[in-house]
C-alpha cells in the first residue's frame, strides 16, 4: 500500500507543481500582452505623428552628403531655374 500511496502523493506532487506553473505562465501571458498592446499604441503614435511631420525638402537633407558629381548637377539645375526666372521677369517687365 506505501506504493501505491507513494505514488499518489508524487503525482500530486507534481499536479501542484503544474498548477504553479500554469498560474506563472497565465500571468506571464496577461503581462505579454499588457505589454504588447501597450507597444502597439505606442507605434501607432510614432506613425501618426511621423504621417504629420513636416517633410524637408530633399536639397536641404541631402546637401551635406553630396558628392562632386551630384553637386555639379545640382548647381547647374539652380543655374537653368535662375535663367527661366531672369526671362520671366523681363517678359513681364515688357507686358
Amino acid at each position: 500500500m506505501t506504493n501505491l500511496s507513494d505514488k499518489i502523493s508524487g503525482i500530486e506532487l507534481k499536479v501542484r507543481q503544474l498548477a504553479l506553473k500554469l498560474e506563472r505562465l497565465q500571468n506571464d501571458n496577461v503581462a505579454l500582452l499588457n505589454e504588447n498592446n501597450q507597444l502597439q499604441a505606442d507605434l501607432r503614435e510614432e506613425r501618426r505623428k511621423k504621417s504629420t511631420a513636416v517633410v524637408p525638402s530633399e536639397p536641404m537633407t541631402v546637401r551635406g552628403g553630396m558628392d562632386v558629381e551630384q553637386k555639379k548637377k545640382l548647381r547647374k539645375e539652380i543655374d537653368l531655374h535662375i535663367k527661366q526666372i531672369d526671362k520671366c521677369i523681363e517678359w513681364l517687365q515688357k507686358s
